[in-house]
């Protein structure tokens, strides 16, 4: 009877401690979603194009940087243009949004933000990428780059938020 009962309480232990282990890394592959169209390219100038934005997580090759860009506040033009002011300095570049079948594998395309800067602050520079757009809304936009530059293969991870 005794081990019965021990073998009862061994086994939801461990069906407790399965369903309670949660990845914390939610961002899935990279590549998007490949289940973009026009639509969404419209979509997202459309809502980066309105109001201010600000950095909320970036994580570059595996560190978490996200304080470097604290107190910025990021304008995304309808020209195409892009400020990162955080009060004191303004930095500016170029932004657009485009639709990528790159992957011969399969038909569908995934959608990328390609943010410009040329400027010597380090911090503003490593925004410089075309990012793989994970998903956007109206008020957030979670973005991801493939670091296959580098030796470690460390993904880099970035998401704006509406100020």
């Amino acid at each position: 009877m005794k081990i019965k009962y021990w073998k009862n309480v061994f086994l939801l232990g461990t069906l407790a401690l399965i369903v309670s282990c949660e990845n914390d890394d939610d961002d899935g592959d990279i590549m998007g979603s490949g289940q973009f169209d026009s639509a969404d390219v419209t979509a997202l100038q459309n809502s980066v194009e309105s109001g201010t934005w600000r950095i909320t997580r970036f994580v570059d090759d595996g560190e978490d940087e996200t304080s470097n860009y604290e107190g910025f506040v990021f304008t995304f033009g309808a020209d195409g243009s892009i400020v990162a002011d955080n009060g004191t300095t303004s930095f500016n570049g170029t932004w657009r949004v485009e639709l990528d079948d790159d992957d011969d594998l399969d038909d569908l395309d995934d959608l990328e933000l390609y943010i410009t800067f040329s400027t010597s602050d380090e911090a503003i520079d490593e925004l410089t990428e075309d990012w793989y757009v994970l998903e956007f809304s109206d008020n957030r936009i979670r973005l991801a780059d493939d670091d296959d530059d580098d030796t470690d293969n460390d993904d880099d991870f970035l998401t704006f938020e509406r100020s």
